[in-house]
């Protein structure tokens, strides 16, 4: 396990502004993808985790910052080892290429393509597919046959696609935004590279519902910030870029999510009516009332305490409880609710890189969902929670008679 660097900022990511306040401190923790050896332990690091709101433009944000290339250097995050994110980009490309319309070989990028998988849902052969992924998980899309470059994505690359390939059509970064450090020049790539009709698709975590869901497991030192259309609108608006149209989603790789359309700010797309309809929604909600957030804060707390009792009557009761799925915002769960092994002895995953390895921070060993349903555990805190109904209906560790707890919004066991 390498050092990982560490800087914090004193301004907004995306305005500037020095009048930022702090509104929920989850104590130091270590980078929740950073899973590792028993012998790894004593070296491991924690850094603060704690989120600022921008008094200026309301963008939700981390201060501390976790440098990018050490965090995705040795990366086990693999999209496709999840069939329903398998299934809910498919639906995604589906859509996008109804609405779009890209002709026959228009080039396409995926920003953020980690190991292929939104690249794998479109029709083969039909289209110039490009990826942009600085992680190692790129080196898995590469083997498939797809054309990655392995780099941060900002104007530089931007302008070696248009030459390179061409202007581009359609691109999408999904869960991408919230680890820009330097969000700015990351939105001035699109600006670059795409057409005059061209549009860019973000797909982010949306900052009211993980409010209204506390869903606080979402942050961690990958997501730097935590999106919602008002600064968003702002931060468009300063990269020559302008918010086509927006629309809510219930299921996204972190939770439910926002997806908003963007072409060139002087480009040919023209604004729909949902994105002042959700502006609009987001000023009802509260997105510029401090108290909104110091709310969501105090809701963390109670849920943290509730989560622990849960697992403290599994124990008490004498009944064996591990967990299920090892993702990285499981993480922040277990650390931020000081769960480690003497509560959860294991955690089931189907991604080979993190088994044999151990949680960071909680160190509770990371093993093979086989293993785990030979250990005959009477319950599991299901840490993937946004994927409760297709765990719940599908896993056969529910088959056999065992229980999920699900820890969000509130906990409860199921079935």
């Amino acid at each position: 396990m390498g050092q990982f660097r560490h800087y914090r900022n004193s301004n907004c990511r995306v305005c500037g502004s020095s009048d930022l306040e702090l509104y929920l401190d989850l104590g130091a923790q270590p980078p929740s993808n950073a899973f590792i050896d028993t012998s790894e332990i004593p070296e491991e690091e924690s850094f603060p985790l704690a989120v600022h709101v921008c008094r200026n433009c309301f963008s939700s944000q981390l201060l501390d910052v976790v440098h990018g290339e050490d965090v995705f250097k040795d990366y086990h995050y693999l999209s496709s080892s999840s069939r329903a994110l398998r299934e809910h980009f498919q639906g995604m490309v589906d859509t996008l290429l109804e609405r779009h319309k890209p002709e026959q070989s228009a080039v396409i990028v995926d920003v953020g393509a980690n190991d292929g998988i939104t690249l794998d849902r479109y029709p083969k052969g039909q289209f110039n597919l490009i990826g942009v992924e600085p992680s190692s998980a790129g080196n898995y899309a590469k083997e498939k046959g797809h054309t990655i470059l392995s780099t941060f994505f900002g104007p530089e690359t931007g302008k070696q696609i248009r030459s390179e390939y061409g202007e581009v059509s359609l691109a999408t970064a999904t869960n991408v935004c919230a680890h820009m450090d330097n969000i700015q020049d990351f939105m001035m790539g699109f600006s670059e590279m795409l057409s005059p009709s061209g549009v860019a698709v973000f797909e982010c975590s949306y900052l009211p519902d993980m409010f209204e869901g506390i869903y606080f497991d979402t942050i961690y030192h990958e997501h730097l910030c935590y999106h919602s259309l008002t600064p968003l609108v702002k931060l468009f608006s300063q990269t020559g870029l302008r918010a086509l149209h927006a629309e809510r989603v219930a299921f996204g790789a972190s939770g439910p999510a926002v997806r908003v359309t963007v072409g060139k700010a002087d480009g040919e797309g023209r604004s729909t009516a949902s994105i002042d309809n959700l502006l609009a929604e987001e000023d009802a909600w509260g997105i510029k009332d401090i108290a909104t957030y110091h709310r969501f804060a105090d809701q963390v707390r109670n849920v943290i305490t509730e989560l622990r009792d849960e697992v403290t009557k599994e124990r008490d009761a004498g009944r064996r409880m591990g967990a299920f799925t090892a993702p990285a915002k499981g993480n922040t769960l277990l650390n931020s609710t000081k769960l480690t092994s003497a509560e959860l002895e294991a955690v089931a995953e189907n991604n080979e890189l993190k088994c044999g390895t151990v949680t960071p921070g909680s160190h509770i060993p990371v093993i093979s969902d086989a293993e785990f349903l030979e250990r005959n555990f009477d319950s599991a805190l299901l840490l993937s929670w946004n994927y409760a109904d297709f765990f719940v209906e599908n896993a056969q560790f529910v088959k056999n008679g065992g229980r999920f707890l699900v820890p969000l919004p509130k906990p409860v066991f199921r079935p």
